[in-house]
């Protein structure tokens, strides 16, 4: 199985070290033997071995970088440190609806960083309000590991801000979370959210490639190749999948807030198994009290960390169901209950033969939240807290209060207007 490793590596300097004498040892009989004459040859070879030591060592002296605010101990720790270390760095992007978990999700990751980290990442968890990005920097066997965690807010709201983080630069060291709420908040959009990101990624993937291709890069090629290596070449489901190249994880997370059934669990996780798989990303379902499945799983995708395979679980009834792509397969899927297809009403068909056999069952087990444009603004979290005067909330009293006085002038002016228009109008 593999990881998502970056597609190319540059070399670093050989480690610099102490030379070694290739003289052997002066011995007490040789400290003993009389001196040469002058212009002998040992006295020539000794100025010229004496030279050739003062040679490297001044090379050596220039690599050093002596930092005058540390003492003795601490910047000869840096520059060993310095000489002996290799470093790859990675990015994360992780969207999904909006309070559905993402920067808690985040923050776990960061446990991993808390002990070795250089790097920062926020203590307190607070709400995103639009892009979100912070880095962590830990040092594991002699490699420095950079990672850069971007998180867009507001669900599909700032989805444009997506086409900002994943870059030509950096696409080849670049991984994404789609995250979707378990929860009974969260359900009725479940599929929705799944579903617009999974496509969101592939599409930004898709314009990159395009630009790189038109400037005659190889890293295309090699972002499907990585892809199909992944889930293996033997795989039976390789050329019905829809890889992108780019390493995906979909999130099912709140799963200990979940109310349904057992059928509807298992209706829940065959659906997004199904969809994970259909767009080559790992599938993982995390919980408050079970977030160990999750950082093993990152870890392997973010720092190519050895996967113990005692994490891998398909039944959700016995446990946080975690697959990663080359251990799933359509077949285990299964197909959904035909016999159900188009009872729930008012599951319109997307056009995707491929994703209508799934929606129609989902959108009866979980009926989707029908909303109008309005509706969704003044849900919005975001929007909300514009109005709050909480603490946490940027509410202004006297600024709401006045704006609502000049709202009712307005409307006052407004029925003015018509009654003098229509006493105008009725004494003609």
């Amino acid at each position: 199985m593999s990881s998502a490793s970056p597609i190319s590596k540059e070399s670093q300097p050989a480690d610099a070290g102490w030379p070694s004498s290739s003289s052997p040892p002066r011995t007490p009989q040789a400290e003993l033997a009389p001196k040469s004459a002058p212009g002998s040859n040992v006295d020539d070879n000794l100025t010229t071995e004496t030279s050739d030591v003062a040679a490297t060592a001044a090379a050596i002296n220039a690599n050093i970088v002596i930092d005058p605010t540390k003492d003795l101990w601490q910047n000869i720790t840096r520059n060993v440190k310095d000489a002996n270390m290799d470093q790859t760095e990675t990015n994360l992007i992780v969207v999904g609806a909006s309070g559905s978990g993402k920067t808690t999700l985040l923050h776990r990751i960061y446990s991993s960083f808390q002990s070795t980290s250089a790097g920062s990442g926020p203590k307190k968890v607070k709400a995103t309000t639009a892009l979100d990005y912070s880095f962590a920097r830990r040092s594991e066997r002699n490699v420095a590991q950079v990672a850069h965690f971007w998180e867009i807010a507001q669900g599909t709201q700032f989805s444009q801000l997506l086409d900002i983080v994943v870059t030509p630069e950096n696409i080849h060291v670049m991984v994404a979370v789609v995250v979707v709420d378990a929860s009974e908040e969260g359900l009725p959009v479940a599929w929705e959210t799944a579903t617009y990101w999974l496509k969101r990624i592939d599409h930004r993937v898709s314009e990159v490639v395009e630009r790189m291709k038109a400037k005659g890069s190889s890293t295309p090629e090699k972002l499907i190749f990585r892809a199909q290596k992944t889930v293996g070449a033997s795989h039976p489901d390789l050329k019905r999948m829809r890889l992108s190249g780019l390493p995906t994880v979909l999130v099912i997370n709140k799963i200990d807030a979940f109310r349904g059934d057992t059928q509807q669990l298992k209706l829940l996780c065959r659906s997004m198994r199904h969809l994970a798989h259909l767009y080559g990303a790992h599938v993982v379902f995390t919980s408050e009290a079970d977030s160990v499945k999750w950082r093993a799983l990152m870890n392997f995708v973010l720092f190519q960390a050895p996967f113990d395979n005692k994490y891998l679980q398909a039944d959700p009834e016995r446990g946080c169901v975690l697959l990663t792509v080359d251990r799933d397969s359509f077949m285990d899927i299964g197909d959904p209950n035909v016999s159900r297809l188009g009872v729930g009403g008012g599951s319109g068909s997307t056009g995707d033969a491929e994703l209508d056999r799934w929606k129609a069952p989902f959108d009866e087990a979980f009926p989707p939240r029908r909303q109008n444009e309005e509706d969704k603004v003044l849900e919005d979290p975001f929007i909300r807290r514009l109005y709050d005067i909480s603490e946490g909330g940027f509410g202004e009293p006297a600024i709401d209060a006045l704006r609502k006085q000049k709202d009712e002038e307005l409307e006052q002016y407004r029925k003015n207007g018509s009654t003098t228009n229509a006493a105008k109008g009725g004494g003609k």
